[in-house]
């Protein structure tokens, strides 16, 4: 099976090419600044009115550039450009965007620069033949992170955490979704319809921080454990688990410049208790937190760019010998489930 997994983050974006005669020792890969970063440059590097369209992707860098530049040009985006910004359009016109139909991008050209938005970029694919990769894939995989369409009255850090907790209590594939997307959730559903017009086969997508969790179990020193707490700490947010066989006891998501070694050590002790609560960790500017059963772990695992930040918490897990490739690992793990 050929399989090109794109975990997709705030700062890079870090692929694996895996073919599963290989293995992941000898897998291709590639670590590139993230979509939003790239994008955000381009629009920081423009002095004139910009058109923005194409996909739902992530926000982060690029909707602070989109503002900033507001305050100098006119800025125009397509609905779902837009809501890479907020998924209510409304708010992102209170910003002074106007928001256009896709068949008027075309006839803008003159009144401002086009700029296409896009967490997949397509040219990826001739880059990887250009090296004699084979780049007829099985599956193709992307990790991104989704808070999902928030109902009206619910912000999105509490619709982010609703999404997590109704897979507590399942193994943490259950965090991916093949070939189909639930409807509420848009930057996925975006990414899914604009893969699949040019590609037939198996798409998955997954979250981004439930993939380093799976990815980290591939650690040779996690993998035969039964009890584990894996942590990842992302550029943005930082989530941690508790697994029991594979099981979720217990989970929580916060963001990572909130969080500091002390307090990260904090609410790992009690998570492994099984009494961490939703209330302080979302009053601590988090996601949320739900526990379901105590683990008291045999090995506390740490992945992601940021674990440095957190040494000593727990050991550093690096699968397949890399640890920016442990979402990439993780997707190819669910594929392979």
């Amino acid at each position: 099976m050929n399989i090109l997994a794109i975990d997709i983050g705030a700062g890079t974006q870090d692929i694996m090419v895996y073919d599963d005669e290989k293995g992941f020792d000898n897998a291709y890969k590639l670590v590139l600044p993230s979509p939003t970063r790239f994008f955000a440059d381009e629009v920081r590097k423009s002095t004139e009115d910009l058109v923005i369209f194409g996909d739902t992707m992530g926000g982060g860098p690029f909707t602070r550039a989109v503002l900033e530049h507001l305050r100098n040009y006119k800025v125009y985006m397509t609905e779902s450009a837009a809501r890479t910004l907020k998924d209510d359009l409304e708010i992102v016109k209170s910003y002074g965007i106007e928001i256009i139909a896709e068949d008027a991008v075309g006839s803008m050209n003159e009144e401002a620069k086009p700029v296409r938005i896009s967490d997949f970029n397509s040219g990826l694919l001739p880059f990887l033949s250009s090296f004699g990769v084979d780049t007829a894939f099985d599956v193709i995989a992307i990790a991104v992170q989704d808070h999902g369409v928030a109902p009206q009255g619910v912000t999105d850090r509490e619709n982010r955490f609703r999404l997590i907790e109704e897979k507590v209590g399942s193994g943490i594939e259950s965090f991916a979704y093949l070939d189909g997307v639930p409807e509420n959730l848009s930057r996925m559903n975006s990414l899914f319809h604009s893969v699949r017009l040019w590609y037939d086969g198996h798409i998955l997508l997954m979250d981004t921080g439930p993939a380093a969790v799976l990815g980290s179990l591939e650690d040779e020193r996690v993998k035969e454990k039964k009890k584990v707490v894996c942590i990842n700490v992302g550029n943005a947010h930082t989530i941690a688990m508790s697994l029991n066989e594979g099981r979720i006891a217990g989970v929580f998501e916060h963001h990572t410049h909130l969080l500091d070694k002390q307090k990260l050590g904090y609410y790992i002790k009690k998570l492994a208790d099984g009494e961490i609560t939703f209330k302080e960790v979302f009053d601590d500017g988090g996601h949320g937190a739900l526990a379901i059963d105590d683990n008291q772990p045999e090995v506390i695992s740490l992945t992601g760019p940021k674990r440095e930040k957190m040494k000593g918490l727990g050991i550093s897990s690096a699968p397949a010998g890399d640890m920016m490739m442990t979402g990439s690992v993780g997707l190819i793990k669910a594929v392979l489930k």
